[in-house]
């Protein structure tokens, strides 16, 4: 029995919804706590975070919130939970006492963090976790048994190192589980000692202690599904993982590029068509309220955080002062932008792919859809197109920081360009095109934000994605085709970041020109006579013999 794991619209893409910050730093760890929590009964009364040092340090543990994340997870608050950036405060009124460390050496999971937990009554517990971007985890090991999960099933796990469980109590627990069962594997400690693993798409945790008939040192806990879809044991296929094979599928189902996408949906989750777009409902209410935020609360009104000044006040007086040269489709993103970059607590967020990056995609659309007076229903089209870019994103790369800003701003910007396109009429085509003139764009930016550096260099990048999408979109609608498509801009993103420190910076060998497309286009270059045009006098064989020599050196 194996789980079934493809990039899903609302696991990967659009989620989780949070508070505003970042969907790896703050709302990952958040969800790597809360599964912790999950372990001890009651309330805790210790905890114990330990970061790997290659991965964090302390100045940015503060700076990305991961320290209110982790801590508030521990204390049962969800990431969308407002309470999180009082985190400390509530922790010493609750008698909760804490400590955040940094471990040296190597480790398997860079960008992880071991939780140690106890209980009031000293029961002692400890997770091990890794925040993978977008506000995903991945579980390594609970209570010392190694095992990988990612808060998409109802995890129960059952010790039993005195081995008083029978072959046939498990058995009649797998019967008692029925299809709600997706996994159940053994597993040992470093000691030997055994453990049971079940994940299920459904909470049975009651069904467990009947059917085992608790010995005296069996012990069971549950962690409970973290991510919206939960994975189901008749999980479908991943229907596409490329825009040709999108369009092929629209095309055969004789549906639309749309249709095609929310059935790419149905299949991941299991949901119903009305139960998808009732959560595109759902997400575009608060992406819509994000971008509105500064105008709603007031610009004079509207509380700064202390590493993060309103940026969009400055604007709003820029804006009116009639100093301002940029045209009036770009000064509306902006506006609608820089209220998502306040990141005002409160006011929920949607990563897309990073933590705010859904704001910053929705700042563009409102802003278009209002200029041009498209309909909202083409917007909300719009929006399931940027999610269909997204998953498939997710399904060749890691659209998170670990692949430089090109996997966050990128990516958005890429998102942002496609649903801009259809939002204005095109097709599944020029979505593509965009998108992937968006992308290469973006190749080769590092992630590297300054600690206490007040959103830079992270905020021009975000307003590049933002303010550019119209204009990658209006390239596609007018025909040009960028040749490479989405997904091998995608793949050469993940080259890069598998291939460690890189100097590529110019020329054949880098960049763009790794992708399928681009040697294709470089061979039927070398195959229309190239060398003989520029061999047919002597200065033209000393050009020739030149070019063979740099061949042989670069080889």
């Amino acid at each position: 029995m194996a789980k079934l794991l493809y990039p899903d619209f609302f696991n990967d893409v659009f989620g989780p919804i949070m508070q505003p910050g970042s969907s790896s730093a703050f709302a990952g760890v958040c969800r790597i706590g809360n599964a912790a929590r999950a372990l001890v009964r009651g309330e805790p009364r210790r905890v114990d975070f330990i970061f790997h040092a290659q991965s964090r340090d302390v100045a940015g543990l503060v700076n990305f919130m991961s320290d209110r994340g982790c801590l508030g997870g521990v204390m049962g608050l969800a990431p969308d939970d407002e309470r999180l950036f009082d985190a400390p405060a509530l922790a010493k009124r609750r008698g909760l006492a804490y400590t955040f460390n940094l471990s040296g050496g190597p480790s398997a999971h860079p960008g992880s963090v071991r939780i140690h937990i106890e209980d009031g009554e000293g029961n002692r517990k400890s997770l091990w976790a890794s925040s993978v971007g977008g506000g995903m985890i991945k579980t390594h090991d609970v209570n010392g048994f190694a095992v990988e999960w990612q808060g998409d099933t109802h995890a129960v796990i059952v010790e039993d190192p005195g081995r008083e469980i029978s072959d046939e109590k498990l058995m009649g627990l797998r019967r008692a589980l029925g299809e709600s069962l997706v996994l159940a594997i053994d597993i040992k400690d470093g000691a030997g000692n055994t453990a049971y693993w079940f994940e299920c798409s459904e909470n049975r945790a009651d069904i467990f202690s009947p059917a085992l008939n608790n010995g005296k040192s069996i012990e069971i806990a549950e962690l409970p599904a973290l991510l919206p879809v939960v994975t189901r044991r008749d999980k479908k296929e991943q229907l596409f993982t490329t825009v040709s094979e999108w369009r092929r599928v629209a095309e055969d189902g004789h549906m639309s590029f749309v249709q095609a996408a929310i059935k790419y949906e149905e299949y991941a989750s299991g949901w119903t068509e009305g139960e998808v777009w009732r959560y595109f409902e759902r997400i575009a209410g608060i992406l819509d309220n994000q971008i509105h935020s500064l105008e709603n609360i007031g610009y004079d009104r509207a509380r700064a955080t202390p590493l993060l000044p309103i940026y969009g006040r400055l604007w709003h007086l820029h804006s009116s002062s009639g100093r301002r040269v940029s045209d009036g489709l770009t000064e509306k993103i902006l506006r609608y932008a820089f209220a998502v970059n306040a990141k005002l607590p409160g006011v929920r967020a949607v990563p897309g792919p990073m933590g705010t990056g859904g704001g910053y995609l929705f700042s563009a659309l409102s802003a278009v859809r209002e200029r041009h007076g498209f309909t909202r229903e083409r917007l909300m089209e719009s929006l399931v197109v940027a999610a269909g870019l997204g998953v498939l994103a997710y399904t060749h790369t890691n659209p998170s920081g670990r692949v430089g800003c090109a996997g966050e701003s990128g990516i958005c910007c890429a998102m942002a360009s496609g649903a801009v396109a259809w939002l204005a009429g095109g097709d599944g085509t020029q979505v593509e095109n965009a998108a992937s003139m968006a992308l290469q764009a973006s190749l080769g930016i590092p992630c590297d934000p300054l600690a206490g550096g007040l959103e830079f260099p992270c905020l021009t990048r975000t307003l590049r994605a933002a303010v550019t999408a119209p204009l990658y979109a209006d390239l596609a609608l007018a025909g040009i085709d960028p040749l490479i498509p989405y997904h091998e801009v995608l793949q050469e993103i993940e080259r890069r970041s598998r291939s460690g420190p890189s100097r590529e910076l110019y020329g054949s060998r880098c960049g763009c020109n790794r992708t399928p497309t681009a040697r294709a286009c470089r061979e039927r270059l070398e195959k229309t006579g190239l060398a003989d045009r520029i061999a047919w006098t002597r200065k033209g064989e000393a050009m020739a013999r030149d070019r063979g020599r740099c061949r042989q050196a670069e080889e």
